[in-house]
């Protein structure tokens, strides 16, 4: 299941397959970890944490709010960065941050609570709520649940970007896909679709006879203690101590998201909450205040790599994993729980960039695990501008490139490189004068030079995957 927000452009598909990349080894560049204690002490574990995410901090590769339990013991909460970089306003614990795809757990869980109290299967056919719906007879609410339906992904509609800056009904999005051919027949595999869980919402509120934003709040919100969580479906609400949401800009500063009509996500992504009311939702979780045990274990304990809401493993880091992870305009989020040894790993921002994901909660994995992970190189090199203009020029990519045989143009700027697409830009931070951090996703470049010493292509790591490209400029520059 991919937790992130995606529309047309494959290349905004790179989170997803870092996500993949990472699940098959530590997405921590420089030293491979090391097992430094078994059982470390809550202090010991504090005092590595900090250490740990001071210079993300420091270089703008973190801005947001953290929060990481041990046993039910708070081990820490903190915050970095502005949840206003315009007025200055420092984030805290209490900010609320839009949580994206987090809010398909929650979609779930209701789901799953309705066919508790037998007003619905998951087994049931579409057709039975919304009879109209095309192939509705075909598609089941486990093919909406596990993305195995074959509707295609709304996110990725050519005119999506346009469409979700306006305010939206459920019936209204639901019909923006209804009519689009199915991309596979129903359960033959499964393709991550945001449009899964819209339609859930309709169905949730045509079984409940209340809105989703009612449901939830009556049904998960408040058993749970999540005073300081909601639904945006209203642009015009006031959402109080929200954090603005930024795309990572330059050495280390940010610019403003694109904005969005947060409702054109409901039911898939239209929730903020806070590192508290998360974690009260992850207390709720090991008890039967939300979904009775026998719910649990059968949905998120028996299931695959697909579950209701999640990603559930059982290799990362030697224990078992239940994820939900959000990536939209402006925000990243993620909310690990290792349920067999009770820790909880939390991290939410305001910023695009993807470092508050990977590899930063990786990271706090592995060192709640005892382990003392690699902090990889973040702090910007100076260069002389000269090296940076060597590197000015056009690169191909391969085929195997996320849109394939994709050209980029590196610019020059005062102490960094943009890289330009054909429809947006990615800054290239200097850490030496052959090596660079793509700060949005969170890329190792590095140079790759003839026997002259030119540059002739770029070797772009995500996760533990190379992508290639070449230099197009016949005549490549010296490397100064």
């Amino acid at each position: 299941m991919r937790p992130y927000w995606l529309n047309q452009n494959l290349r905004r598909k790179i989170p997803l397959i870092v996500l993949s990349l990472c699940l098959i080894g530590p997405c921590v560049a420089g030293k491979s970890r090391q097992q430094v204690h078994t059982n470390p002490s809550d202090l010991e574990l504090v005092a590595r944490i900090k250490t740990y995410l001071a210079p993300f901090a420091e270089t703008g590769n973190l801005s947001g709010a953290v929060l990481v339990a041990r046993q039910g013991r708070v081990l820490i909460r903190e915050s970095y960065g502005m949840a206003n970089y315009e007025l200055n306003v420092p984030n805290s614990p209490l900010t609320r941050f839009h949580i994206a795809s987090i809010s398909k757990a929650f979609t779930a869980s209701a789901i799953l609570q309705l066919q508790e109290q037998d007003r619905l299967n998951v087994g049931d056919r579409v057709s039975r709520f919304i009879p109209d719906f095309p192939r509705g007879n075909d598609i089941t609410l486990d093919n909406l649940l596990t993305h195995s339906s074959g509707i295609p992904d709304i996110n990725g509609l050519q005119d999506y970007d346009t469409f979700a800056r306006s305010p939206h009904t459920l019936e209204q999005l639901v019909a923006k896909f209804a009519g689009l051919p199915l991309e596979f027949a129903p359960g033959s595999r499964q393709r991550y679709s945001n449009s899964n869980y819209i339609l859930l919402a309709l169905i949730l509120e045509k079984v409940s006879g209340e809105s989703y934003e009612n449901y939830l709040r009556k049904h998960i919100f408040e058993p749970a203690g999540m005073h300081d969580s909601g639904v945006d479906v209203d642009a015009s609400r006031l959402i109080p101590l929200a954090a603005s949401g930024y795309n990572p800009a330059g050495i280390s500063g940010f610019d403003k998201a694109p904005y969005l009509d947060w409702s054109s996500k409901t039911g898939a992504g239209s929730l903020y909450s806070t590192v508290d009311d998360l974690y009260r939702f992850d207390r709720a979780l090991n008890t039967d205040a939300l979904l009775k045990r026998t719910t649990q274990q059968k949905y998120f304990v028996e299931g695959d790599d697909n579950v209701y809401g999640w990603y559930t493993w059982n290799s990362r880091l030697g224990h078992r994993l239940l994820a939900a992870k959000g990536h939209g305009p402006g925000f990243t989020a993620e909310l690990d729980r290792f349920p067999d040894d009770d820790v909880t790993i939390i991290v939410l921002s305001n910023s695009y960039g993807t470092a508050s994901q990977h590899p930063i909660t990786d990271a706090l994995a592995a060192i709640a695990f005892g382990e003392s992970p690699a902090v990889p190189n973040v702090r910007a090199a100076i260069l002389p501008q000269s090296t940076l203009s060597s590197y000015e020029g056009h690169y191909q990519f391969g085929s195997d490139f996320f849109t394939p045989n994709e050209k980029i143009r590196l610019v020059a700027q005062p102490r960094y490189l943009l890289m330009q697409f054909a429809d947006g830009a990615q800054p290239l931070i200097p850490l030496s004068p052959t090596e660079f951090l793509e700060r949005k996703f969170f890329g190792h470049v590095t140079a790759e030079k003839d026997a002259q010493g030119k540059v002739i292509g770029l070797t772009i790591r995500y996760g533990t995957k190379d992508f290639h490209a070449r230099r197009l400029d016949a005549d490549s520059p010296v490397q100064q």
